[in-house]
Order: C-alpha cells, then sequence, then structure tokens
C-alpha cells in the first residue's frame, strides 16, 4: 500500500512548481507514457502471473524457467516499440522534446520491468515485489520535489523517472533470478504452456484496451481535443488522489489473481470462496467511511493549490460518487483472471467501454473536466454490476449480510459528519486538518458501538496478527464484532 502513497506529495509540489497549463501538458505526457506500457506490454503481464501460479499450485515448478524465458523475448520486442513511440513523437515536433524522450526510455524501462515483476507476484513473493518500489520511491520522491524546486520542470521530473526505473528494473530482475533459483535449477521447455499463455494473454490484452478506456485516463484525449490543458490539470489532480486512494485498496486485488491461480491449480475452492467474500467485506468496511470523509476533506485540500486549481471540487466530488466501487471490481476481476474466466471480463468491458466512450462525446466538450469525471463515473458504475454478480456466482456465493451492509453505513454518515463539522470549524488547512481528525476519532468510537466487523473475519484478522501483536489486535476486533463466528475449518481459509 505504501508506494502508492508516494504519488500525494509530487502532486502536490508538481502543481505548486509548475502551474495549472504546465501540470497538464505533464499530465499527458505521463498518460500517453502509461497508456503505451499498458497497450504494448497488453495482457501479457496478467497471464504470465496467472500461469505461473497454476503452474505452482499443479506442482511444475520446473516449468517456471522456461516460460519466464520466453517472456523476456516476447517483452524486449515490446520495450523496442513501446520507446519508438514517444520518442518519434518528440521527433516530430512534441514538446518539450526531452521529456517526450525520456517519457520514451522509462516507457521501454517500464515495458520490460513486467517480466520479473510477474514473476514475484505470480510466485506470491510479496515482500521482494514491494520492497523494490517502496524503497526507490522513498529516494525518487523527494528528488523529483528538489527537481521542482531547482528549476528543472517537466523534463527534469521524467529524468528523475528514468533513474528510478533503471534501479527498479535491475533490482526487481536480480530478485526474480533468485526466486527462480528457489523454485528450481532445472529447467522443463512446455509448449503447450506456453500456447496457453499466450492464448489468454491475446485474451487479456484486448480486456486491457477495454481497462484503459473505463479505468484509466482516457479522458485526456478527449480533453486535449475539445478544451485546454489547464481543464487537463484539473482533472488529472483529481483523478491521481482518487487512484492514490484506490491503490491503496488495490494491493488486495493485487494478490488475488495469482492466489486465487495457484488455489484453483491445487482445487482448493472453498478456499477461493471464503477469501473472495473476506475480501469484500473488509473493502466495504475500508472504503465506504474513507469516502464518507473524503466528499468534504478532499475540495477543502485541493483549493489550497491556489486559485489555478478552484475548479477541482466538482470534479473529486463526482469521482469520489464512484470510489467504493472500483476497489470491489478490480478485486472481482482479480478473481475471474484467477480462475480464467477472461471472456466475460471482455463482454462487459466492451459495454462499459462503449458508454464511456459515448459519455465522452457528449459532455466533454460543454463540461471539460466536470464532464469528464461524469463520464468515467458512468462507465464504471456501468461495469460494476455484472462483474460482481458474475464473480459471486463462479464462487457458488458471497455472504454480504444485510446488518453488515446497514452497519457500514451508518459508520460512514457518522464519519462524514464529523468530517465536515471539522472543516467548517476552521479555514483553510487549519479545517482541512481538523476534519481528518475528526473523522478519525469519530471512526474508533463508533466502530465497537455498532459492531461492523462480522465475527468470522475478526477472527482471521487476529490470527494474522501473530503472537506480537494478537493480543491487542485480538482485544480491538472482538470489540468491533458482531455474530457467531464460523468453523475452524473455514476460518483457517
Amino acid at each position: 500500500m505504501l508506494p502508492q502513497l508516494y504519488i500525494l506529495p509530487i502532486l502536490v509540489a508538481a502543481a505548486h512548481y509548475l502551474g495549472a497549463e504546465q501540470f497538464g501538458r505533464q499530465s499527458y505526457i505521463a498518460f500517453i507514457e502509461v497508456s503505451v506500457v499498458m497497450l504494448v506490454s497488453g495482457g501479457m503481464p496478467m497471464s504470465l502471473t496467472r500461469y505461473i501460479g497454476e503452474t505452482l499450485g499443479r506442482g511444475r515448478p520446473d516449468a517456471v524457467r522456461s516460460l519466464l524465458r520466453w517472456a523476456w523475448a516476447i517483452e524486449l520486442a515490446g520495450c523496442i516499440i513501446g520507446g519508438a513511440v514517444l520518442i518519434g513523437a518528440a521527433l516530430f515536433g512534441a514538446q518539450p522534446t526531452t521529456a517526450w524522450i525520456l517519457a520514451g526510455v522509462a516507457a521501454s524501462l517500464g515495458i520490460l520491468h513486467t517480466v520479473p515483476s510477474s514473476l514475484l507476484i505470480g510466485t506470491q513473493r510479496w515482500r521482494r515485489a514491494s520492497t523494490v518500489g517502496l524503497i526507490t520511491g522513498s529516494i525518487a520522491t523527494p528528488a523529483t520535489i528538489a527537481v521542482l524546486a531547482a528549476g528543472g520542470g517537466i523534463t527534469g521530473m521524467f529524468a528523475v523517472e528514468v533513474a528510478a526505473s533503471i534501479a527498479n528494473l535491475a533490482w526487481t530482475s536480480q530478485l526474480a533470478q533468485r526466486t527462480l533459483g528457489e523454485l528450481t535449477p532445472s529447467r522443463a521447455r512446455d509448449p503447450a504452456l506456453q500456447a496457453q499463455t499466450l492464448r489468454y494473454a491475446v485474451f487479456a490484452t484486448v480486456g486491457v484496451m477495454l481497462t484503459f478506456i473505463v479505468w484509466r485516463r482516457s479522458e485526456f484525449f478527449f480533453l486535449q481535443r475539445f478544451s485546454t490543458y489547464t481543464q487537463i490539470a484539473l482533472y488529472s489532480l483529481s483523478f491521481s488522489v482518487i487512484n492514490a486512494l484506490v491503490q491503496i485498496f488495490e494491493a488486495v486485488a493485487g494478490v488475488v489473481t495469482p492466489a486465487v491461480a495457484t488455489l484453483y491449480g491445487a482445487q482448493a475452492f472453498e478456499r477461493i470462496r471464503s477469501g473472495y467474500g473476506r475480501a469484500l467485506r473488509l473493502l466495504v468496511l475500508g472504503t465506504l467511511p474513507l469516502t464518507a470523509a473524503s466528499l468534504t476533506v478532499g475540495p477543502r485540500t485541493l483549493s489550497l493549490l491556489g486559485h489555478q486549481f478552484k475548479g477541482t471540487g466538482p470534479v473529486i466530488v463526482i469521482m469520489l460518487a464512484t470510489f467504493p466501487v472500483v476497489p470491489l471490481v478490480r478485486t472481482s476481476t482479480g478473481l475471474l483472471h484467477g480462475l480464467g474466466r477472461v471472456r466475460f471480463i471482455l463482454l462487459s468491458g466492451v459495454f462499459a467501454a462503449v458508454t464511456n466512450v459515448t459519455l465522452d462525446l457528449l459532455v466533454i466538450p460543454g463540461h471539460a473536466a466536470v464532464g469528464a469525471a461524469f463520464a468515467n463515473g458512468g462507465a464504471q458504475l456501468v461495469a460494476a454490476f455484472p462483474v460482481l454478480v458474475y464473480a459471486a456466482h463462479a464462487v457458488g456465493g458471497v455472504e454480504l449480510r444485510a446488518s453488515f451492509i446497514a452497519r457500514a453505513a451508518v459508520l460512514a454518515v457518522g464519519v462524514g459528519l464529523a468530517a465536515w463539522g471539522g472543516v467548517a470549524a476552521a479555514p483553510g488547512g487549519a479545517g482541512a486538518a481538523l476534519g481528518v481528525v475528526t473523522a478519525f476519532a469519530t471512526l474508533l468510537l463508533l466502530a465497537p458501538l455498532l459492531r461492523v466487523l462480522p465475527s468470522e473475519d475478526a477472527n482471521w484478522i487476529e490470527g494474522l496478527a501473530g503472537e506480537k501483536l494478537g493480543g491487542l489486535v485480538g482485544r480491538a476486533c472482538r470489540r468491533c464484532a458482531f455474530g457467531m463466528p464460523e468453523p475452524e475449518t473455514t476460518r483457517s481459509a
């Protein structure tokens, strides 16, 4: 979760030192870079992660080494193509030229990085996978802010990104090599496994393109065509703040696909069902209060960046309306990928993408950043319902009791009202800070009073805490728990 929080100070610094128009230009270049990485890598990272997990679940670690070597060859070609796209844009006059070239280098490195990263995630080496980004981000974040303060501008930001990307690729590759050595010293080529991985990657690539439209900043294309870089900045800033919050909860979604694929390979279906249900319950319990507090604290906080960004208030409020749904859908999509149900993801994604583009064309020309937020949120809601229903059906049903939903909703309302009172009590940054404090204090007060945590989840969290923290965490969980505990065999899942 932690590396996602590095985004926020960089956003504040970039908005302060660049101003709205230049911030919008930088955001557009970064958007093109990320888009190239997504579209060129396609579904290969997802497919690799899934089939590495399933192969290990079936007891075939010897096939992983050959599969990874094959993937390196594919992504090496993608690295050349991706870098050429952005560097070509610079050569054809995109400004600032050096920033576009550096973005091309960073995109190439990012495409290569997907291979060792997929291995670490597929083998569930969570600590290794997260440590790299945590440490390099802790260096790159202050370095980026320092470069901006020194007048390095847009080009300086991308130069720091290239340096961090080199470090990430080198370090992650070394960790991946160590992981391969731990799995098996031998290599057994499996053409059937490679064919399965490639076939799934082709389907998943279509899904990536649809994800790009619905869940990423595809509205940038329409804002760049129908509006200004200032409006891009307003939308980008709000989107990036929301995305940073989403990424915190996507730490859950990120572990779902390889874990489910491994359990699927081992035919452990009950553990899949139990784990998925628990993930949904804990996500609901985390996102609803955060959304309620952010609806008042968010606009006040962004207003502190200056008059150039005063239009972010309504944009972020519209985006927050759909925020609780996003982690649930991402987790459900991760489950379906782990189960190999990619066709349904594609069908629902096509419908949502058509909705997104239609709304973009209808509302962005007249309403700019506000219209972009509305279009994006509407498409996300269209995508959410069928995926959630189908995922629950795929695992044989998920228990979300009405009493649990009601308790979580009351908790969110209480936290939201407390945040609103804090923000209204003081002007400027003091009000935003007071809103955060009152919201958190109310959360701590209401959670045990309302008993918002199902007992089976409280028992699971207590067991997860281990011996050192088990007593403290256990007491806190029991104070917030309701209902009867589930049988020990289910709880262990």
